[in-house]
C-alpha cells in the first residue's frame, strides 16, 4: 500500500476545462483573437496558466506587454468564474474518503497558480489534504521535480511509499524525475495511448480502479 498520494488537480481531481475555456475566450473575444473549442483547450493546459495564455494569444501579438495584459485579465475572470461549470470528476470524492479513512498522507500539487488551487481544494474537498501546492515563485513547474522533492521533505514521505497521479504526460514525466511511481488517469485531459507512452507506471479507468492500486490491490493497466 502507498504511504503518500500525490494528485495533480486539474483533468485529474477536478474536471476544469469550462471554466479555464470560458475565461480563455473572453479574453479572445475582448482582443479581436480568434477563439478555441474545449478540446482545443484540453491540448493547451497543463502547463500552467502564463503557458496557457501565451498559448491562445495569436503569435503575432505575443510581446510581453500584450501577454502580461492578456494574464491579468484571465486570472481576474478566471477567479471569479473558477467555479461556475467546475466539478469534481466521477467517484473521486468517495475515493479521497476511503485513502484519508485509511491513513494515506494526501496532497495536491499544480502547475496552476497556487492561489487558484488553494482556492478550488478548499471548496471542493475541504479538510482533505496535508497540502496544497501550486505554482509558486521561485520553483520550476512540473515536469521539473524541485516542486515534487518539496513536497515529500515538508510530509516526511518515503519516495518508494509515494504515488503521483496525474492526467498528463507531464505528471508521468515529473513522477519520473523525482524517483516516484505513477498512475495516469485516462478521465482527464490526455487520451490513454498518451499516458501510457509517457511511462506511466499504471493506469485507471475509474476512481474505484485508483483506489484499488493505492491500497495494494491489483496493478490496474
Amino acid at each position: 500500500m502507498y504511504e503518500t498520494v500525490i494528485f495533480d488537480l486539474d483533468g485529474t481531481l477536478l474536471n476544469t476545462i469550462a471554466d479555464l475555456a470560458a475565461a480563455g475566450n473572453a479574453v479572445c473575444r475582448e482582443n479581436g483573437w480568434p477563439e478555441f473549442s474545449r478540446e482545443q483547450f484540453r491540448e493547451m493546459v497543463g502547463h500552467g496558466i502564463p503557458n496557457l495564455v501565451s498559448r491562445f494569444t495569436p503569435e503575432d501579438r505575443r510581446t510581453p506587454l500584450v501577454l502580461e495584459g492578456a494574464l491579468a485579465r484571465f486570472s481576474a475572470l478566471y477567479g471569479a468564474h473558477s467555479m461556475d461549470q467546475t466539478r469534481p470528476y466521477p467517484g473521486i470524492s468517495t475515493l479521497l474518503t476511503h485513502l484519508k479513512a485509511a491513513g494515506i498522507d494526501l496532497a495536491v500539487y499544480s502547475n496552476k497558480a497556487d492561489v487558484f488551487s488553494c482556492s478550488l481544494i478548499d471548496h471542493f474537498f475541504p479538510s482533505t489534504f496535508q497540502l496544497v501546492r501550486g505554482k509558486v515563485e521561485g520553483v520550476p513547474v512540473k515536469p521539473n521535480p524541485a516542486g515534487i522533492r518539496g513536497i515529500l521533505e515538508q510530509l516526511r514521505a518515503d519516495p518508494a511509499k509515494t504515488l503521483l497521479v496525474g492526467d498528463s504526460g507531464v505528471d508521468m514525466e515529473t513522477a519520473r524525475n523525482a524517483g516516484i511511481s505513477s498512475c495516469g488517469v485516462t478521465w482527464g485531459f490526455r487520451s490513454r495511448a498518451s499516458l501510457a507512452a509517457a511511462g506511466a507506471t499504471a493506469l485507471a479507468d475509474t476512481a474505484a480502479e485508483l483506489e484499488t492500486l493505492i491500497l495494494g490491490g491489483m496493478v490496474c493497466n
